[in-house]
């Protein structure tokens, strides 16, 4: 029994040392292949209708133009991060607000010009919150940076999903946002070095539209470290636009104006969206009220000429008949009865 006692013991003191050298020695360090490029600071526009075409796909149609958009820009920041490797890969990082009203996010991609979409690799790489509740930070591969993006999301207060669509410009070298670079980790040019210590860099994979739904809980993946992000991006100017990447989109395409559409859409939700349609609506009826006038005045004139022309041939003609006889007008007709 004691030489038992002694066995177990001795097994016990032997595993702890184990654990211990485990994990001195950093057992979850991940090591990452990072890649090289330049990273750029970027404007995203969130648009309702296709920025190049001005198709709307979404349900609500045209006659919601002004309330989607509105939505649409609530919903998108309106800065984000393009990260272009050396190998010629682009990632586009946009920032997605009101995460706890949405869900079943999904993303196609299309360079300007295109008519198909394709499924993108993504991945959610950052989490926050604004005065609308969660925020999430979402990586797209894209094709270039003349790109459109497609997106698709469950919006909970509406019970149905919404189509929304954006596009990046004014490219501007570095990174000036609070966004995390994850694909790019080394300055252009330069041999991508290997990150170690725990971190993984939180890489995009492809995956079905469908299937990648943004949520902050995804959020967990350690991003690179920051001497590597910083090197990266402090290579280029910051502050400096980028000659070398441009959109060839200049200004969004918009639908037709309906303003019928929209006048119905403003009483039915008594939605006070712009005061266009209410001077539209004054000059028009001001317009016609003008008009109206002016042609009750003619109107006026004319029955009054009318009655006074009747009322002056009236009394010619009574006069005439009763004087008829004293002007002569009875003359003949006595000579011809005398005959």
């Amino acid at each position: 029994m004691k030489t038992a006692r002694q066995i177990r013991k001795t097994l016990a003191g032997f595993l702890a040392a184990v654990l211990a050298l485990v994990l001195g020695a950093g057992i979850s360090a991940v090591s990452v292949k990072a890649e090289s490029g330049t990273v750029y600071t970027c404007v995203i526009h969130p648009c309702y209708a296709h920025p190049v075409t001005g198709e709307i796909e979404d349900s609500g149609g045209e006659a919601s133009y002004a309330t989607g958009q509105g939505m649409v820009e609530g919903a998108v920041y309106t800065t984000g991060i393009l990260e272009v490797t050396d190998s010629g890969n682009y990632y586009l990082t946009i920032r997605l607000s009101l995460m706890d009203y949405t869900s079943n996010h999904s993303f196609w991609v299309q360079s300007v010009g295109d008519s198909g979409w394709s499924s993108p690799a993504l991945g959610v790489t950052g989490s926050g919150t604004d005065n609308n509740g969660a925020t999430s930070d979402v990586c797209i591969q894209v094709p270039s940076e003349n790109c459109v993006v497609r997106g698709s999301m469950y919006v909970s207060p509406m019970g149905r999903d919404v189509i929304f669509y954006l596009y990046p410009s004014d490219f501007t070298a570095g990174n000036t946002t609070d966004m995390t670079a994850t694909m790019v980790t080394a300055a252009s040019g330069t041999d991508a070095q290997t990150n170690t210590g725990g971190q993984t860099s939180a890489t995009p994979t492809p995956t079905a539209a469908a299937e990648a739904t943004p949520t902050p809980e995804a959020t967990e993946t350690p991003t690179p470290t920051p001497e590597a992000t910083e090197e990266a991006t402090a290579t280029p100017t910051p502050g400096v636009q980028s000659n070398s990447l441009q959109n060839s989109i200049t200004e969004a395409a918009t639908p037709a104006a309906d303003s019928a559409g929209e006048d119905t859409l403003n009483d039915a939700q008594g939605l006070s969206l712009s005061t266009e349609g209410e001077t539209a609506s004054a000059e028009t009826a001001g317009a016609d009220g003008v008009s109206g006038a002016r042609i009750a005045e003619l109107t006026i004139a004319i029955t009054l000429s009318g009655l006074i022309l009747l009322a002056a041939a009236s009394g010619v003609l009574y006069l005439f008949r009763k004087n008829w006889k004293k002007w002569g007008g009875g003359y003949e007709d006595d000579d011809d009865e005398e005959a």
